[in-house]
């Protein structure tokens, strides 16, 4: 049964072609105002799920829902805003400014062979804000950095005010300075604008720092994690070895299990060790 708590359900979802399943029997829950992050290796279906969300493919068996709504067929979700992987670099040439770029995303509300009214470009600029290019706002993309084409994409989506944020690996190819730059204005918009986001990312070592959730998928299948407010961190057992070796301790200013750690432990029990 839906309910309305929840930004997006998956329910024993399964995926695959043929008689090769490349998910099988997921099921998890992202409550509205989430930040979650999928992880897991490449090839493991990260991104098919993205897909499956977006209700651009079809389960085999198994059903999505977003904000309660059944997503199957033609019922595709208008909550979700989706910035896929390397966006960025479909702009690199484009020949237009940042607040231009944005606007195009508008297009339907503005209409064909029509000027942006005032309210449609203050639209605009606030998503630049957002986005942290406003001292941008009149540059090309060719002028930009890779970490800013990748803001810039990110200001297209919030133009339209989505709910729900979906990003597959926005981090692929942009320097550390970026990656952080991006996961700061994230953390802002989900914390101020209450924006759900779910991110597929391979960066476990930043992403441990701003998710509340982490779902990893390994064989086809989900493990689940919340990561409670006041925890260093807490990831799933079957992932324990691979995770911990890049999850950074705020304590002790040293990589290695939490669990082990006096400092980690203390902060986990309320101060007392």
């Amino acid at each position: 049964m839906a309910n309305n708590d929840y930004a997006i359900e998956v329910d024993h979802l399964s995926f695959g072609y043929s008689e090769k399943l490349f998910l099988n029997d997921v099921s998890f829950r992202i409550e509205k105002g989430d930040f979650a992050a999928i992880i897991g290796d490449n090839g493991s279906g990260k991104s098919t799920m993205v897909k499956l969300i977006l209700g651009l493919l079809e389960p085999v068996r198994g059903t999505v829902r977003v904000t309660g709504r059944d997503v199957s067929g033609s019922n595709r979700p208008s909550e979700i805003g989706y910035v896929p992987q390397n966006s960025g670099d479909s702009v690199a040439r484009f020949p237009a400014s940042a607040e231009e770029i944005v606007l195009s995303s508008l297009y339907r509300q503005i209409g064909p062979f029509r000027f942006a009214s005032r309210k449609q470009r203050a639209i605009a600029r606030e998503a630049i804000e957002q986005a942290g290019l406003s001292d941008l706002i009149r540059k090309l993309p060719s002028e930009m950095s890779g970490g800013q084409r990748q803001r810039l994409m990110l200001a297209r989506v919030l133009a339209n005010r989505p709910e729900i944020l979906i990003l597959d690996e926005p981090t692929v190819g942009i320097d550390a300075d970026a990656v952080d730059r991006l996961l700061a204005v994230l953390h802002d918009i989900n914390i101020h604008s209450k924006t759900t986001i779910l991110m597929v990312t391979h960066d476990i070592a930043k992403i441990a720092s701003f998710a509340n959730r982490v779902l990893c998928l390994s064989e086809k299948h989900f493990s689940e994690n919340d990561l409670p407010e006041g925890t260093v961190v807490h990831i799933h057992p079957l992932m324990h070895d691979h995770v911990y070796e890049h999850i950074h301790c705020a304590n002790c200013e040293k990589s290695h299990d939490p669990d082990k750690c006096a400092a980690c432990a203390a902060q986990k029990n309320g101060g007392r060790e």
